[in-house]
């Protein structure tokens, strides 16, 4: 990705400015500069060429809504960077609830009546997990997603997200004992406590 060094210090502010004032010729400059570095991030978080695409969209759409905020920016690549990996976490976020509402129809569908209570009892533990995973720091959420929706090794995290190993697996662990001890709050003495202490 380019550092802040592509453009000099009052050559960014003076583009910023530009942008902030509306000027869609600064806009187009900091779009062609970014857009395939933001991109590179993207596609190393979400693995799908139609979701990158979208988010480095969302992105800059985010930045010319949000213009007259620009002339806060002190680290450019830094600020962009961030605005990419959260759009990234609404984009796993938002594909794993669709997937998760049609593996629940499907689920519903093929049940008996007699396998009408655990349906439930599961549900209510996905509703319990995504709540308590929504409520995790930024951070913290985006490492638990990678490793558990993307499939990431802790390591291969950490080299994404430019994070210590050991950070990044303390960060793991402590969003599994913050769900863990949510799950087991509010199920005591249910089946479903007994369910995801086993699992």
């Amino acid at each position: 990705m380019p550092s802040d060094i592509t453009y000099s210090e009052e050559e960014q502010k003076e583009l910023l400015l530009r942008i902030a004032e509306g000027d869609e010729a600064a806009f187009a400059r900091l779009f062609h500069t970014w857009a395939t570095p933001l991109a590179a991030i993207a596609r190393r978080m979400l693995q799908h060429e139609a979701l990158c695409r979208d988010v480095v969209q969302e992105v800059f759409i985010k930045v010319w809504l949000n213009r007259d905020k620009l002339g806060e920016v002190e680290k450019l690549s830094a600020w962009l960077r961030k605005i990419t990996i959260n759009q990234c976490l609404q984009a796993l976020e938002k594909n794993a609830a669709n997937d998760k509402r049609l593996a629940d129809l499907q689920l519903v569908q093929s049940v008996t009546p007699r396998e009408e209570q655990g349906v439930l009892e599961l549900k209510e533990l996905r509703h319990i997990i995504d709540h308590t995973i929504a409520s995790l720091p930024a951070q913290r959420k985006a490492i638990y997603l990678m490793n558990r929706v993307e499939g990431k090794t802790t390591k291969q995290i950490a080299e994404e997200l430019q994070l210590s190993h050991g950070y990044v697996r303390n960060a793991l662990s402590a969003a599994l004992s913050a769900i863990r001890e949510k799950v087991l709050q509010l199920t005591a003495g249910t089946a479903l406590c007994c369910f995801f202490y086993l699992s």
